[in-house]
């Protein structure tokens, strides 16, 4: 951009702040330096006059604009701003306060004053006509100015339709505008637009046949991320589907109004003129209301009514859940029970109902968002005050009072149904009893503490409301339940706020599911085993009473908390803790204070307190508190309430401002000499306005930042917390750590089969680049192949690879040492030191071939029975070596399986009971030779050689008969394997586990078979020790294409270059340091441990590691249990060394799917046979330190 380049605009941007300060008692309206605001609007116009009022509507779609009528004219509030301002200024203007009178009264600069003056000049001329005498011209410039057809209407008292259609026939419409968010330097192609009247045509075209999502609009109480969650969810699964979309929401907070989420996105007003405006230009294929929240459910009516196609659950039905009436009778005619209810047709009938019941008594209006002029009458005096709050915000609807039920527990069902049939459905329950409202109470998932036939009955009548209301969507149902009967008192067909939450614990995608629902594509009934989840999660509100000056902290049936925090553990104190410490809450160290307002209340947490007690805590009481527990054998503190009898409630203080001896709560709270304050009130009506002694109690805890609980069934829960955690607990990643990508945690890999090439080739590889690349595959233990220059056949070869490894290893190894034509009579020596001896049978390339069979038995006769023999060995080879091993009574492995009739005969000889196992590399099961040709003869060279798709198709078919998979590393450069005389072999280190999961995602393997065979039964065969703290964190959904050359491996080549693979290693952990992380391997060579050189654990003792370095040191992460976490967004799976069992959800078969159905594993094919020196016995060795520990069942949650 050039110096003297001038910005081109063409729009205005008007952002607005949402206030919700009506939710509040005794708060203070004035606004000030503090923030007080939960959202923001912003509207886009081509003049300040319509964006401003298009910004008000959008921050509380109640207002028409700037309206001039709403207050009066206060001197006193334009001086001191309020969350009001704005309109006392509108009828400041039109009372006709002068511009220059405003500026001195507000300082607000006389430019917005001028502007908001050509609104209400408007207003008085629309004022003077009526629809049938209004001109063009007046119409027209009402519109520019940024009025709505309802707000017009009603200064010309007309219908909201009839200026529509007037507005139409005059051919007054609005024109859809791009922002030019490069300013006219370059042509624009974002897809931010807006309508606009003050344009003369459109910036686009309009194919036409999208889906248009609804978002939530502006944030406030009840609204916030949660549904904007839902939406971008939507949006997404749409576009998965191949369908476009659009999104209409005018949030700048939130991700649906990022450019890149949406084929098109409105940055405009969620209302009927606007939507009908753009539905009329974009002719969508439908609309989906269901996951902006309240906001679009409140328009599907008129939209109905107008012909629009709404896609999921039918408009009439949303007006059967959301009118209280029609929702009420309607639970009456299909016998599903409920409170006791009546709707409102004049007070004195209420009062008869209340009488009738009883009181308390819940005034309930319609079509309402976080409980808005929802209150518990005690009284006739309430009764009166709060039915005509109910019926002020709930105008066009009826208001329902209903039978308020004290002490009863509440109870939150998410669920997605397809024509009324439930495919989906999740069980929360609040912690607090019936009477906070769902937004403000404390959630857990799984529910805990429900019995088997209310959970039988939660999901009848579940099923019941959704048949009857023909749902096609989300829906959630509020249930209370008390003396073992449920009753319904709610019922959105819609997006809950908890939907996301009920999503991410279950790890079900429930918003994938309703998306799918709704726009008509086929879903599976999704079964969810609550009993087999392996954590708990819960949710806790986040207030914001340190920002509301004079507000009560106490909760109540309207919504007032501003945010929430969800966190997952093992059970649900440990999640609650975890929980509350993220939104700020501080755990007591010292000194409680406790002041519990009822003698049943001080009851029911007599318990707690004996916790506290027992925990060494100070306790300190109001004054009957004090006395209540001292009498029940509890040592108490009494202290004097704030206010004395004089009214002061001052600090006392000593002569010349020294502080006398703390004698009031005041006096300890001012000085924050309390660690926590548990104040349980007497349940008092919302609008109280009486300074008791408990509201200031609340209030100074508040301001002085000494954290407060104010509901009995969360300070019992924060108590028996406290008492099993004593502090915050620490972060478990197989707990704690979620992805949108299915994550796996696996035990530490074994490759029992790499050809280092160190020492003599390490231009081909050295320890330090193989273990790298070993590290980045997910191994994390090698065992090193003899055939080195020169070939570890005796003591001394041995010594010089040690030194190598030693010195250069990332990972652990062990290094194999080789059968000669004459050592056999001497490698017992050093077999203690070896992996394991190895033959070669057949052709291979280097000095270690065994020509002679007299050769091989001297070998398998004198190599001690301790160490495993594997050989290279195929076709008739193979027969022959297991037949000698036969008559030596003594294990074989063979290498490289890549044969029909090899990977037979190894079943026959497995039938026969002969202790036999093997191992398959990856390019024999994902390569034959039929990509000869694209990979060229020369570098397609390998040992065993690429056999046949019959072979190849035997491999996968016996899969039962393989024990192992091995890479057969064998690193030749680029160079070498384009030569006139290319080396057989293929690098595989970093590919092999890529290559298995996307198998595993194909469904042709499990999770299961890649632990056997790389963890279990390597450790069985080769008598090695489980290394500790170890485990692979694998991606199983990460799609990428395989490179022409891996990243750590010398060779610079990979025979699966170009191939599409799902699953990616993301960390490795190693000894408890992290090894690999993203790409990047972090430790240093020579961090690696040869296996066979380290001393066996202890049996009493568990291994640990022991850091070497200050920088691993730094690495240090906690370490995993002996069960490892396979999870993500469908299933959630335990792994353990010699076991995987099922923990998840089971929504898939896990990881994808199972393999075709075969033949049922026999016992030598899952469970190896093992000698008496540990390598071929059913129990391993645990004395010597090798073989997997003994299985235990994992620990998971039960449902109730």
């Amino acid at each position: 951009t050039t110096a003297c380049f001038e910005p081109s605009l063409d729009y205005v941007v008007v952002k607005i702040p949402r206030w919700d300060l009506s939710k509040f008692a005794r708060v203070s309206t004035q606004i000030g330096s503090s923030m007080k605001s939960v959202g923001e609007a912003m509207a886009v116009g081509r003049r300040f006059e319509e964006g401003l009022q298009k910004a008000l509507r959008m921050v509380d779609e109640q207002m028409n604009g700037l309206d001039p009528d709403l207050l009066q004219v206060s001197e006193q509030e334009l001086q001191h701003p309020t969350d009001k301002r704005i309109f006392m200024v509108a009828a400041a203007l039109m009372q006709g306060y002068s511009v220059d009178r405003l500026w001195e009264l507000t300082k607000i600069d006389s430019w917005f004053l001028h502007k908001m003056r050509n609104i209400t000049e408007m207003i008085s001329t629309l004022k003077e006509f009526e629809l049938k005498t209004l001109p063009l011209d007046l119409l027209f410039e009402a519109k520019r100015l940024g009025f709505s057809d309802k707000q017009i209407a009603r200064y010309i008292s007309a219908t909201e339709l009839s200026v529509r259609d007037l507005r139409k026939s005059l051919g007054v419409h609005p024109y859809v505008k791009q922002i030019d968010t490069v300013a006219a330097e370059y042509p624009a192609h974002t897809n931010y637009l807006y309508l606009t009247y003050n344009a003369k045509s459109h910036d686009l075209d309009f194919p036409g046949g999208a889906v248009m999502v609804l978002g939530s609009g502006v944030y406030r109480i009840g609204s916030s991320v949660e549904f904007d969650c839902c939406a971008v969810g939507c949006i997404r699964e749409l576009r998965k589907l191949g369908k476009s979309t659009i999104m209409v929401n005018y949030n700048p907070e939130t991700v649906s109004t990022d450019y890149d989420e949406c084929d098109r996105l409105y940055f405009d007003e969620i209302s009927f003129e606007t939507i009908m405006s753009i539905r009329d230009l974009e002719a969508p294929e439908g609309l989906i209301l269901s996951m902006g929240g309240q906001l679009p459910n409140n328009i599907a009516i008129p939209l109905h009514k107008q012909q629009v196609k709404i896609l999921g659950t039918i408009p009439e039905m949303i007006d059967m859940a959301e009118n209280r009436f029609k929702f009420s009778r309607m639970l009456d005619i299909i016998g599903v029970e409920q409170p006791r209810w009546k709707e409102l047709t004049e007070l004195s009938t209420a009062t008869e109902f209340c009488d009738a019941v009883g009181y308390p008594c819940l005034v309930r209006p319609s079509y309402v968002l976080s409980g808005a002029a929802m209150n518990v009458a005690y009284s006739h005096g309430d009764l009166r005050a709060y039915l005509s709050d109910a019926v002020a915000v709930s105008q066009d609807h009826p208001v329902v009072i209903s039978k308020f039920i004290q002490d009863a527990k509440e109870i939150d069902v998410d669920a997605v149904a397809c024509d009324g049939d439930v495919i989906a459905m999740a069980i929360s329950e609040h912690i607090e009893n019936a009477g906070v409202h769902s937004g403000d109470a404390t959630l857990v998932l799984p529910a805990q503490h429900l019995n088997k036939a209310t959970v039988r009955g939660l999901e009848y009548t579940t099923r019941a409301v959704a048949r009857a209301l023909a749902v096609s969507g989300p829906f959630n149902i509020q249930f209370i339940a008390k003396d073992n009967r449920l009753k319904v008192i709610e019922c959105n067909l819609r997006a809950s706020r908890s939907l996301p939450f009920v999503s991410k614990t279950l790890d079900v995608d429930f918003i994938a599911l309703a998306t799918r629902v709704i726009v008509g594509v086929a879903v599976p009934p999704v079964e969810v085993d609550f009993s087999a989840i392996t954590r708990v999660g819960v949710k806790v509100p986040q207030f914001s009473f340190s920002r509301l000056s004079g507000a009560d902290a106490k909760l109540g049936v309207e919504m007032s908390s501003t945010g929430e925090v969800a966190c997952f553990g093992e059970d649900k104190y440990e999640a609650y803790l975890k929980a509350v410490l993220s939104t700020g809450f501080v755990l007591p160290k010292k000194d409680i204070l406790l002041s519990i307002g009822s003698f049943k209340g001080k009851q029911e947490f007599l318990e707690s307190v004996l916790l506290l007690q027992k925990m060494n805590f100070k306790l300190f009481g109001s004054m009957g508190t004090a006395d209540f527990y001292s009498n029940h054998g509890v040592d108490v503190q009494a202290v004097e309430w704030p206010f004395d009898s004089n009214g002061s409630n001052g600090v006392h203080m000593g002569g010349e401002g020294r502080e006398e001896h703390l004698k009031t709560m005041a006096d300890y709270l001012s000085r924050k000499k309390f660690d926590l304050v548990i104040n349980l009130p007497l349940r008092l009506h919302r609008s109280t306005l009486a300074n008791t002694q408990g509201y200031t109690i609340r209030r100074m805890a508040v301001e002085f930042g000494v954290p407060l609980v104010t509901d009995i069934k969360c300070a019992k829960l924060l108590v028996k917390a406290l008492h099993m955690y004593k502090d915050a607990p620490p972060m478990k990643t197989y707990v704690d750590c979620l992805s949108s990508h299915r994550i796996v945690h696996l035990p530490g890999l074994v490759d029992p089969h790499v050809h280092v090439r160190d020492p003599g080739h390490t231009h081909k590889e050295d320890f330090a680049s193989c273990t790298a690349a070993a590290l980045s595959g997910g191994v994390t233990l090698i065992g090193a192949m003899p055939n080195t220059n020169p070939p570890v056949v005796d003591k001394e070869s041995l010594a010089i690879a040690q030194k190598c490894a030693r010195e250069g290893a990332r990972c652990d190894y062990s290094l194999f040492v080789g059968a000669s034509e004459s050592n056999f009579s001497s490698l017992h020596h050093i077999s203690q030191q070896a992996f394991a001896l190895k033959m070669y049978l057949n052709t291979t390339f280097t000095s270690l071939q065994l020509n002679s069979m007299e050769t091989w038995m001297k070998h398998l006769q004198q190599w001690p029975k301790d160490r495993m023999v594997c050989v290279h060995a195929e076709a008739k080879t193979t027969a022959a070596v297991i037949l000698l091993a036969e008559l030596y009574k003594r294990p074989l492995h063979v290498c490289h399986v890549a044969r029909r009739e090899e990977i037979l005969v190894i079943k026959l000889a497995k039938e026969r009971g002969l202790p036999i196992t093997c191992e398959v590399c990856p390019h024999h099961l994902f390569l034959c030779d039929e990509d000869v040709p694209t990979l060229g003869e020369g570098v397609a060279q390998v040992r065993p050689v690429l056999c046949c798709r019959d072979d190849q198709e035997a491999l996968w078919e016996n899969m039962d008969v393989i024990d192992c998979f091995a890479t057969d590393h064998a690193p030749h450069t680029v160079e070498e394997k384009h030569s006139p005389n290319p080396p057989p072999g293929f690098p595989g280190l970093e590919t092999m586990l890529p290559l298995l999961l996307t198998a595993v995602n194909q469904g042709r393997l499990t999770i299961e078979d890649l632990v056997l065979r790389l963890h279990t039964n390597p450790i069985k065969i080769f008598g090695l020790r489980v290394q500790p703290d170890t485990y692979v964190e694998v991606d199983l959904d990460e799609q990428w294409s395989i490179p022409q050359a891996m990243p750590f491996s010398k060779s610079r080549w990979t025979p699966f270059a170009g191939m599409r693979v799902t699953g990616r290693v993301q960390r490795v952990v190693l000894r408890g340091e992290i090894a690999y992380v993203d790409g990047k391997v972090l430790v240093d060579p020579g961090f690696g441990e040869d296996v066979r050189l380290q001393p066996p654990p202890s049996p009493a003792t568990p291994t640990t590691a022991t850091p070497t370095t200050s920088s691993q040191t730094r690495r240090k992460v906690p370490s995993m249990p002996s069960t490892f976490l396979v999870g993500g967004s469908d299933t959630v799976t335990t792994v353990t060394p010699t076991v995987l069992t099922s923990m998840g959800t089971n929504v898939t078969a896990v990881a994808g799917g199972q393999r075709s159905p075969k033949k049922s594993r026999s016992r030598h094919n899952s469970e190896p046979y093992y000698s008496e020196a540990g390598v071929f016995t059913d129990t391993p060795t645990e004395e010597a330190g090798y073989g997997p520990p003994p299985f235990s069942p994992p620990p998971h949650h039960t449902h109730p």
